[in-house]
């Protein structure tokens, strides 16, 4: 919705946006429910083949047009749905909202849970509705062609959370000037913080020039100004207090009325805007510099429940991640396996915990993450004359039409589809299975973390970054005491395997492989064989990590089925101690085990 109609939504494109968000919602929703088990759709043989029907309590019924994945579940058709009631006629239908009380019994959540996840829902749509205006008249060829910022401002949220794009917490205004599909654009606050009060990189609080690191944020001139109104301010912390970014929101919202205290006495002093402007990226809370593409991203607070959790910035992220970054991108540099994986570290960080909430040792997460900020490589520093930089999200992404962006990357890079698919395998799920089986590290690689790099179309690399929650080792692996690898959160082997199972495979490939076979001809079966013949090939080519291909086995008949929405329905989201885990469904049965793909 653009700012012309702000103060109406019955507008004609308004509600061709809504209608278009609502039955993309719908879609996603009994496909994903379906998937977790929590829905069980079933053919009509009458109707022929892709004719689905689900039933309900009450005698409600509804019948939709889909594809079965081989993953479980089914992909239905956008526009095909239709609800019945009794003996009515079946009528077109719209609401997600609507379904999800008509399946109450089968979701089994309590009226408190539900009406929190209905409020993430609504919410949800209405920023999906905003993204739906941007795509419109914008066909995939053009969107392909975007500048990698420019491409995440476009795209669709998380396809296996249904509350995805929650964000409870902004309102209308917030997600116009801070949503990325809101093409929004933000100068940062700046705080300078009593040093006793910070966590900063590294066990040390000088292993990392935080100093320097503010020069990623403003060019010499707005860093003159900022130093002198920090002398004006805040004269008493002009020489040892630490300069701290936050999110323009984040400081009006929650630092100002939750660090009172500490502003009234002068631990903290608010500065005001300085320095460059920022693009919010896929993953919100992350920022891009817009006016220097070069410097860092900035990783922000940003106390918004948000796709399953409230994303402050947890202080251990803050002290162990560049540590992390530097001696993951030492063992890959080390590893010709590896050539083509580029990490993308932080180069520091800093977090202010708030110490009353620390004092009473288990308070709600939410609370304890309130001001952190890490600087994180910028991908252009990385790219070689050529290159361009695509989330993994991209593979997801249609346009309003339904023609996929990667259809355009295939064109463009002369390859077959065959070739071109076996270049992403070779370039992202190798080189991840590889780093499992060598190395014993499980990386979640799922589709705003994990960017490809294209040389005229065709995959060539890869970036991994974020490696906080999202790198986890081996219980088995052999690193030293006190190595920042070592630190990791140990995972005995066979829940490591799902990083790259559940996290790359049925995260981002299984929502590729229907659009493969819709737009360019090539059937999910003839994809899952082009998969795992890049393992296997692999396989074959390190015989010496055949034990370690024993136990991180993607082969097996039967996997765990890793369910976000069921764990959604489990407990309302008011921010316990610790973030939310996911749920298991039954075991899924695995489509890389059939004989037919070696």
């Amino acid at each position: 919705m653009t700012r012309d109609d702000d103060d109406s939504h019955d507008s004609h494109d308004w509600q061709r946006s809504w209608a278009v968000a609502s039955a993309r919602r719908l879609a996603q929703a009994i496909g994903e429910l379906s998937f977790e088990a929590l829905l069980d759709p079933r053919p009509i043989p009458e109707a022929g083949a892709g004719h689905y029907s689900l039933s309900f309590a009450n005698a409600v019924a509804y019948q939709f047009r889909a594809t079965p994945s081989a993953w479980g579940g089914v992909h239905v058709e956008l526009g095909s749905v239709a609800r019945r009631v009794g003996a009515r006629p079946f009528e077109p239908a719209d609401s997600l909202i609507q379904l999800l009380l008509d399946a109450r019994e089968q979701l089994g959540a309590s009226v408190e849970v539900l009406a929190g996840w209905f409020e993430e829902i609504q919410a949800g749509l209405l920023a999906e509705s905003i993204q739906c205006e941007r795509l419109r008249g914008r066909p995939a060829s053009e969107l392909a062609s975007l500048e990698t910022v420019a491409l995440e401002q476009h795209l669709d949220g998380h396809p296996k959370l249904i509350a995805h794009r929650g964000r409870v917490g902004w309102g209308l205004e917030d997600l116009r000037a801070h949503a990325p599909e809101s093409h929004a654009r933000v100068r940062l606050d700046w705080l300078i913080v009593d040093p006793a009060l910070t966590r900063r990189t590294g066990a040390a609080p000088d292993l990392v020039d935080l100093v320097d690191l503010v020069d990623h944020c403003c060019d010499p001139d707005e860093r003159a100004r900022l130093d002198a109104q920090v002398a004006a301010r805040a004269p008493a912390l002009a020489e040892r207090g630490v300069l701290v970014p936050v999110h323009p929101w984040q400081w009006q919202r929650w630092i100002a009325p939750q660090f009172a205290r500490q502003l009234g006495v002068g631990e903290i002093v608010h500065l005001g805007p300085f320095g460059d402007h920022y693009a919010p990226r896929l993953s919100l809370r992350t920022l891009a510099n817009v006016d220097r593409r070069h410097a860092a991203d900035l990783k922000l607070s940003l106390t918004i429940l948000n796709t399953s959790c409230w994303r402050g910035l947890p202080g251990r992220h803050v002290t162990h991640g560049a540590a992390i970054g530097a001696a993951l991108g030492q063992l890959v540099s080390r590893d010709p396996a590896l050539s083509c994986v580029r990490v993308l570290g932080d180069l520091g960080g800093v977090s202010v915990p708030h110490p009353e909430y620390e004092a009473l040792g288990h308070a709600p997460y939410r609370v304890r993450e309130l001001i952190g900020a890490i600087w994180r490589t910028s991908a252009a520093t990385r790219l070689e004359p050529g290159e361009v930089e695509v989330p993994a999200a991209a593979l997801q992404q249609c346009d309003l039409a339904g023609t996929p962006l990667l259809a355009t990357w295939v064109e463009r890079s002369g390859a077959t589809v065959s070739d071109w698919l076996t270049s992403l395998f070779e370039h992202t799920a190798v080189p991840l299975y590889h780093l499992l089986c060598a190395h014993g590290l499980g990386e979640i690689a799922h589709g705003q973390n994990l960017g490809l790099v294209l040389r005229e179309g065709l995959p060539v690399a890869m970036f991994l970054r974020d490696f906080h929650g999202d790198l986890r080792r081996s219980e088995r692996a052999p690193f030293a005491p006190g190595s920042a690898l070592a630190g990791l959160t140990a995972l005995p082997d066979e829940h490591l395997l799902h990083d790259l199972y559940t996290g790359y495979f049925v995260s981002v490939l299984r929502f590729v492989a229907p659009l493969v076979e819709r737009s360019l001809g090539l059937r999910e079966p003839e994809f899952l064989a082009l998969l795992s013949r890049a393992l296997r090939r692999h396989q074959a080519a390190h015989p010496e990590l055949g034990e370690a291909f024993a136990r991180f086995d993607p082969f097996q008949p039967a996997m765990a089925r890793i369910c976000l929405n069921r764990s959604r329905l489990r407990a309302a989201h008011g921010g316990g101690a610790q973030r939310p885990t996911p749920e298991l469904g039954p075991p899924l049965r695995n489509p890389l085990a059939t004989e037919d793909y070696t």
